[in-house]
């Protein structure tokens, strides 16, 4: 019961890491996906960079073919993927939705849980604070 609890709160944590930092987790994704950084480093590169909207993700005609493009002006950079990689990225954040959702159902469950049964004082052999040792 008690590594349960500590592991609820331990992904907790992390969810709530992950939900306030949206762009580099969606680097990370990208970057587990197979798309490639490619750096800003001419006047002209940084103002076609600076001028798409920053974390979206666009579709753009390449000469090979369709290319996906994630505009990072914060990193003067773009990370650019073909259809596989942008299909391996929407994979992989279906996964950590599913996941994320997986985490909220089992706090749910926790906090919704019925324990009135063992009566108001148990402690399921857990010390609490105030239980000398």
């Amino acid at each position: 019961m008690h590594r349960i609890a500590m592991l609820l709160g331990l992904l907790t944590i992390m969810l709530v890491f992950a939900s306030c930092s949206n762009l580099p987790e969606k680097r990370t994704l990208l970057a587990a996906a197979g798309f490639k950084t490619l750096p800003a480093t001419t006047p002209k590169q940084l103002a076609a960079l600076h001028a798409m909207k920053a974390g979206e993700i666009k579709l753009h005609s390449g000469k090979n073919g369709p290319i996906y493009i994630f505009a990072d002006p914060a990193k003067n950079s773009m990370m650019v993927g073909g259809p596989p990689q942008f299909k391996k990225y929407k994979t992989l954040k279906f996964q950590e939705q599913q996941a994320d959702e997986k985490l909220l159902d089992a706090q749910v469950n926790m906090d919704n849980a019925d324990y009135s049964a063992w009566g108001p004082d148990a402690n399921f052999g857990l010390a609490s604070a105030s239980d000398p040792l």
